[in-house]
């Protein structure tokens, strides 16, 4: 019995220690969890103005209100303004969703929307909050 309780204690805290803190919020994944999915090379410059321009109208109409704050600020879900975030986890993490309740995109949003979704929201970790 002790043995058991010792595994589920030592399991927890390896769990707990997998886990990354990103602005404030405990996440499911470590940095580099997204790194050889699926995606491949965006079909244009993520850092574009006009492509973060067009993420920039997605996110509003897609991602803000319910989940996400105004321009990536905190709301229901972490907030993205400053969060170092890898290409290759953003666009995992719209296509396929999160276990924490966001929902994948993968089948009701064209492949390039979710770029510009990308490129938008790895241009939110340049703004840091005043």
């Amino acid at each position: 019995m002790r043995s058991s309780r010792l595994f589920a204690a030592v399991t927890a805290a390896a769990l707990f220690a997998a886990s990354v803190t990103v602005g404030g919020w405990l996440v499911d994944h470590s940095p580099g969890f997204a790194q050889g999915l699926p995606g491949g090379a965006p079909p244009f410059d993520l850092t574009d103005t006009k492509v973060i321009g067009e993420g920039a109208q997605l996110f509003r109409q897609t991602c803000t209100g319910y989940c996400h704050g105004k321009d990536g600020g905190p709301s229901r879900a972490p907030k993205l303004r400053g969060a170092k975030l890898e290409r290759a986890y953003v666009y995992a993490r719209i296509t396929k969703g999160s276990p924490n309740g966001m929902p994948g995109f993968e089948t009701t949003m064209p492949g390039e929307n979710i770029w510009k979704l990308v490129a938008y929201v790895l241009s939110l970790s340049k703004v840091e909050d005043k």
